[in-house]
């Protein structure tokens, strides 16, 4: 065997196969590679936090400040020594909010609720006992505002005003339930609150709240009982709450959209069906009816316009008053009276703004089904006239 010996000045000798593909060949990292990772990870992170913390905002915002027009009035009585946890959960209850949790937080934070000071927020709050009107959906805000206003004042007069009343009968409804107020009182408070009508148009050819004034049950507290303006304010923004929400859901008909209806219109519309129908059921299709005589240009040939008219009660009406040339009477003008002709409840207001579907241009009471009061609809006219003879023999016509 020969052995070499190798010089120490000698290069190296590098095995030929140990080259730059050998796996046991270290490459080094440079650092700036390991800095960039962690830059984009904390990044990242941020980010998320910012966007989890915003979801949760906006969560609680919702909450605090729900979307929607406020519902139902809501009748709620707080017990004496009621804990505010004990209210939230009552208020939930009532849907008078959807968060009992983060109510408690947002009166303990004062109103100022932070996902970071929510738990060291310790502001008492302390609530009457007593009964309170609130409203379904309302914000956290308002809640504070009626009961930061105290409990309802006792209750000394009820006020029933039902459905279908012109305002001449709903004034003399007024005094007789309630003598302080005053004839003259109630015509100056309805004067000046037809200035404020949200629904009337400005270019309306008779400024009137006919139509406007809410009919339900109101009670008016022993500090009221002589106030006419506000009484009649009370009813007029009842109505103005209950149509807005109705405009929202369920909103105009398509049809009455490609008329050319004004809500005011639609208004007029629910008065018609106010005197016209005697049973839940017609409702929708006497709007129908309406709808399509408007479509057609046919009068409209309403009774109830004629009775208003007249200003006479339909039962004592005459045939002189049938044909009476007045803008109100539709058995001789084509297209809606100038005004409503009475007051709409809320179904007539419904009916008015969703029509049934359908094709009739008649009706006539006929006690169809058996149903005391209900009308029988057709298409044509000779229909129509099969129609009247049941209601001829029933009485009705």
């Amino acid at each position: 065997m020969v052995v070499v010996e190798e010089e120490l000045d000698d290069d190296f000798i590098v095995d030929p196969v140990y080259d730059a593909d050998d796996r046991n060949w270290v490459r080094y990292r440079p650092f700036w590679g390991g800095f960039a990772r962690l830059v984009v990870l904390v990044v990242v992170l941020v980010l998320a936090v910012g966007w989890f913390r915003g979801r949760i905002y906006g969560w609680v915002d919702a909450q605090i400040t729900p979307e929607g027009l406020p519902g139902d009035a809501i009748e709620l009585t707080i017990p004496q020594g009621a804990s505010v946890n004990e209210i939230a959960g009552e208020l939930q209850n009532a849907g008078v909010i959807s968060n009992a949790t983060v109510f408690r937080y947002w009166l303990r934070c004062d109103g100022d609720l932070t996902i970071a000071g929510f738990l060291g927020c310790d502001t008492v709050v302390a609530v009457e006992a007593g009964d309170y009107i609130l409203w379904e959906n309302m914000d956290f805000a308002s809640v504070r505002t009626v009961f930061d206003a105290g409990p309802l004042p006792e209750v000394f007069e009820i006020v029933r005003i039902p459905e279908g009343l012109r305002w001449s009968e709903m004034a003399e409804r007024l005094i007789e339930e309630n003598p302080a107020f005053e004839w003259e009182d109630l015509e100056a408070a309805y004067v000046s609150l037809v200035r404020e009508a949200s629904y009337l148009p400005d270019e309306a050819p008779v400024r009137s709240l006919e139509g406007m004034l809410f009919p339900a049950t109101y009670d008016i507290n022993a500090d009221d009982l002589a106030d006419e303006h506000g009484f009649l304010l009370r009813l007029s923004d009842e109505f103005d709450r209950r149509f807005a929400r109705l405009l929202q859901d369920p909103g105009l008909h398509p049809d009455i959209v490609e008329l050319g209806l004004a809500p005011y219109d639609v208004i007029i519309v629910a008065s018609l069906i106010e005197e016209e129908a005697l049973v839940s059921e017609d409702r929708a299709k006497i709007a129908r009816v309406i709808y399509n005589r408007l479509a057609e240009g046919w009068r409209l040939d309403v009774d109830a316009t004629a009775c208003y008219a007249a200003a006479k009660s339909c039962a004592d009406l005459t045939s002189a008053d049938i044909t009476r040339d007045s803008p109100w009477n539709t058995r001789v003008v084509t297209g809606l009276p100038p005004t409503p002709i009475s007051a709409p409840g809320e179904a007539s207001l419904e009916a008015a703004l969703q029509p049934a579907d359908g094709d009739w241009m008649f009706y006539v009471r006929t006690d169809e089904g058996g149903v005391r009061g209900a009308h029988r609809f057709s298409v044509t006219y000779e229909e129509h006239l099969e129609n009247v003879q049941v209601c001829r023999e029933r009485g009705y016509c």
